[in-house]
């Protein structure tokens, strides 16, 4: 597979992971990203690799904006489940309360 073949694959790979919400693969294929771009540094590139690279990078903010947003999303969740324990504990205590009388 050539570079831009893999560039191409990878974009559809990261995209393909983070539409099911598959973060430990969205990770995966990031590394797979990196690895590539770290062995293309300092290397000329043609005008269509230069293309694909630019197609990756919008990809790769759109995923990472999805990203955030899932975070965003899992932090409120997380908060709520933090109030309702603790409600529940306080609610848990005034009845041990109640039943001690």
């Amino acid at each position: 597979m050539d570079d831009i073949q893999l560039i191409h694959y990878l974009g559809r790979a990261l995209t393909q992971a983070a539409s099911q919400r598959d973060w430990s693969q969205v990770q995966n294929v990031d590394k797979q990203i990196a690895a590539l771009l770290s062995t293309l540094s300092g290397r000329p590139l043609s005008d269509e690799k230069r293309a694909a690279l630019k197609a990756l990078r919008q990809i790769h903010h759109q995923v990472n904006e999805c990203c955030g947003l899932a975070s965003e999303e899992l932090e409120r969740k997380m908060a709520l489940g933090r109030r309702n324990h603790e409600g529940a504990v306080a609610y848990a205590a005034f009845m041990d309360e109640e039943d001690l009388r």
